[in-house]
């Protein structure tokens, strides 16, 4: 089975969302329920969400969907590329929402991601759930082509 380069990027991204996508949630709000109280077995599984979330940075990175994320300063940047821009708005969403959690998880004080053009270096959307998820700000860039 010849695939074309084309077909096995949206083939990786596609395993990779479906591998990780459920790895990925949303940090209970204030409005939680008492019941939902940390317990020993919960620092657990938080950490190995935590490994899930980075091994699957590391392969949106090797992938070339992300450029690099930068973590230097109270907001995290994740610096993006032509295959980014490239994918359906769900899958941008989708990404960031794992680089999101994994950052929140490790400073609480983290709310937003920014998405940055690589060539650019400019701001072209971020990524927050208290703002409703994904928003770009050039709309042009963010449909595939």
């Amino acid at each position: 089975m010849n695939l074309t380069v084309g077909w096995k990027c949206f083939f990786g991204v596609g395993l990779i969302l479906v591998l990780f996508s459920a790895s990925a949630y949303a940090i209970p709000t204030a409005t939680a329920p008492a019941a939902t109280a940390p317990t020993s077995t919960t620092h657990h599984s938080d950490l190995t969400i935590q490994q899930k979330r980075q091994s699957f940075m590391k392969n949106a990175i090797a992938l070339g969907l992300i450029i690099g994320i930068e973590d230097s300063s109270p907001i995290t940047r994740v610096l993006v590329g032509q295959k980014f821009i490239s994918l359906s708005a769900a899958e941008k969403e989708n990404i960031l929402n794992v680089v999101w959690a994994y950052y929140k998880i490790a400073d609480p004080q983290k709310d937003v991601v920014l998405v940055i053009d690589q060539k650019s270096g400019e701001k072209i959307g971020e990524y927050s759930l208290a703002n409703g998820g994904l928003k770009m700000s050039d709309k042009k860039r963010l449909e595939p082509r």
